[in-house]
């Protein structure tokens, strides 16, 4: 079986191909009116930053863009394909910023960071990103609100907090993930036995899931954050809000 990632481009005209057998079941209009009420999530960036952060390999390196130039890059992309799902009729969009994956065990183990410390380096790259996208979400609703509206959701400081206060959270375990190693291959599995993974006790008290992802605990938490926070976590509503918004 292989495994692979599918772009953000090839994901929408999926949605493209879908869109057509909606028509075909009710019709251009109703499938609008659905359209239009519908809340369209892109969480988008992370593999992009993982992938640019990554030392090159020995003799078949190639020189990297500009952290600026990688930038520009993922935010003229994103755009595109935002104002592509506009055309077809979407109107509420939430899009997620990257976490901080400067503090992901995968990032801390890559840069040789201990327990507790995370990547400044990789975690600026970031913030410079997601500052990037807020400022763009704002420009397109400056364009093409009061009906159609993009929300922000600031997941880089909710994660933040989570690692920061993990105690205040219910949890326990901050740095570790719950789900194989702490060093590559970073698999789940016990050595020698691909039938038997090698969890925590308890994966309700870890903040990391494996080296790249939360748990379902520490996702809970950012979920209940980004649907009733304020504009610190949201912006410029929350999704409760956003389910809500009139754009009729």
């Amino acid at each position: 079986m292989q495994i692979g990632r599918i772009p953000l481009g090839e994901q929408v005209s999926n949605f493209e191909q879908n869109r057509i057998y909606m028509v075909n079941a009710m019709g251009e209009n109703y499938t609008r009116k659905f359209l239009r009420k519908a809340i369209f999530s892109l969480t988008i960036g992370s593999n992009d930053v993982l992938n640019y952060i990554q030392p090159s390999i020995p003799f078949l390196r190639h020189d990297k863009v500009s952290p600026s130039t990688f930038l520009d890059f993922m935010i003229s992309n994103l755009t595109l394909q935002l104002e592509r799902l506009h055309e077809m009729g979407a109107r509420k969009f939430i899009v997620v910023g990257v976490g901080p994956l400067g503090c992901i065990p995968f990032v801390r183990a890559l840069k040789l960071l201990g327990s507790g410390q995370c990547s400044s380096a990789v975690n600026t790259l970031i913030q410079a990103y997601n500052h990037r996208l807020k400022e763009l979400l704002s420009r397109l609703n400056q364009e093409m609100g009061p009906e159609t509206i993009f929300v922000f959701a600031n997941s880089y400081d909710v994660f933040m907090d989570i690692i920061a206060n993990y105690h205040q959270y219910g949890l326990e375990n901050a740095n570790d993930p719950c789900c194989g190693g702490y060093f590559p291959p970073f698999v789940c599995f016990k050595s020698g036995d691909a039938n038997t993974s090698a969890l925590c006790d308890d994966r309700s008290k870890y903040v990391f899931w494996d080296a790249y992802h939360p748990t379902e605990a520490a996702n809970l938490i950012i979920a209940k954050q980004l649907v009733d926070g304020d504009e610190n976590v949201s912006f410029p509503i929350n999704i409760r809000k956003l389910y809500n918004y009139n754009n009729s």
